[in-house]
């Protein structure tokens, strides 16, 4: 007979736990009565604790029965067990104590499987200081007035330490199946898990390709715009149209740069900094087919740039570059222009230089400076710029870039 807890437990461990002190349980209220009236018969001093212990077999039943609970009734058997135990081993020296060592590795072994592993010490703590206490002071006494068992003591004896035996090898056997249950469940769990990473890089490996063709088409498609503008400027010879046209041209390169530069990279969120600068200076130098030799020189140590700061950034480059290039150098015979990016106090510093002298805007207003001015504002930056010994730009930028 097994009582169905009318609960739905959903952890096996829990349900492993509640069966064993059921069923413990009720082979004990089963088997102690026999083996109390055997030890009455014989006048065996052990009647008392075994009574004792059938009577709360009965009690803790009953609780499960009507709580469908396990843990106070396995605090009550482990707590009686080993109480019983040490009582009956340190206050009766003139009885036979083989099966209450087996009864106390049984309150032991129970109380680890179903209260934990701190019950599982201070009942294990608790017998082998009976234990060590029998041996130390009540061995030899209890081997000199000890008598001779007679048979029906023997076989008395032999009940209890097969009903010892029994309910020890059922809490091993509840271990294995416990341990097998774990290990076959973590195989599961790990089969499970290898397949949904192999789902998870399998998706990734397709976003990433995916996202590697729409970089790929939106810097096709922005050179299809260059080629549009150029075919268009072919239709005029104003100088300052065409100027104009040069300046958009460049601004959509800068822009196709940054979408060719991420899907050539492996991590597409970021990429290198200090080469997308290069790259680009030199396609502005190729683009205004500059005379005179320009000799750059890009430090940086901020290594990367997340997606949503790369086009104010590159735009903010390309103007400060194509400005150096259109008015700083027309009286130099060589062009220097120097980048240095590095963090200083929790903020990103650009610093800017050529040694050139722009000229000085004949509007009110400059396209090319207000579109600075408002690419830095869009990055929650600030800037100030400087005309002593070339011309030079130093920005002020959150680190979250």
């Amino acid at each position: 007979m097994q009582l169905k807890p009318a609960i739905n437990f959903s952890n096996y461990y829990e349900k492993a736990r509640f069966d064993l002190t059921w069923k413990i349980n009720l082979f004990l209220s089963v088997t102690l009565p026999i083996l109390a009236i055997s030890f009455y018969i014989f006048g065996q001093v052990a009647f008392v604790p075994t009574l004792i212990a059938w009577v709360a077999t009965a009690a803790i039943l009953l609780v499960m029965k009507m709580t469908k609970q396990y843990r106070i009734p396995a605090f009550i058997f482990t707590t009686l067990g080993v109480i019983l135990c040490s009582f009956t081993l340190i206050a009766y020296p003139h009885a036979f104590h083989l099966v209450d060592t087996l009864w106390m590795i049984i309150a032991v072994l129970y109380a680890y499987f179903t209260l934990g592993k701190l019950w599982g010490n201070i009942a294990l703590f608790i017998s082998v200081v009976s234990v060590i206490y029998f041996i130390n002071f009540a061995l030899n006494h209890s081997i000199k007035v000890t008598p001779l068992l007679s048979n029906p003591e023997v076989i008395a004896l032999s009940v209890n330490a097969s009903i010892c035996g029994i309910i020890i090898g059922y809490l091993i056997y509840q271990f294995i199946n416990t341990n097998q249950f774990a290990e076959k469940n973590y195989l599961q769990l790990t089969t499970e898990l290898q397949q949904k990473n192999q789902e998870v890089n399998n998706q990734s490996e397709e976003k990433t390709v995916m996202l590697r063709e729409i970089h790929h088409r939106v810097k096709n498609n922005l050179q299809v715009i260059t080629s549009l503008l150029r075919l268009q400027a072919r239709e005029t010879e104003d100088p300052q149209t065409l100027e104009l046209f040069k300046d958009s041209t460049n601004r959509v390169i800068a822009m196709a740069l940054i979408h060719e530069k991420m899907y050539q990279n492996k991590d597409l969120a970021k990429i290198n900094l200090e080469d997308y600068l290069r790259t680009l200076l030199t396609d502005l130098i190729d683009s205004y087919a500059i005379e005179i030799p320009i000799d750059s020189d890009i430090r940086s140590n901020v290594e990367m740039i997340s997606n949503k700061s790369l086009v104010p950034l590159a735009l903010l480059f390309n103007e400060l570059v194509s400005n150096s290039l259109k008015h700083g150098f027309s009286d130099k015979s060589e062009g220097k222009i120097k980048i240095d990016i590095f963090r200083d106090k929790g903020k990103i510093v650009l610093s800017y230089w050529d040694n050139g002298v722009w000229r000085e805007k004949q509007k009110e207003t400059s396209f090319g400076l207000e579109l600075i001015e408002s690419l830095t504002e869009q990055m929650d930056g600030k800037y100030k710029r400087s005309t002593n010994l070339g011309t030079s730009y130093e920005f002020i930028l959150p680190d979250n870039l």
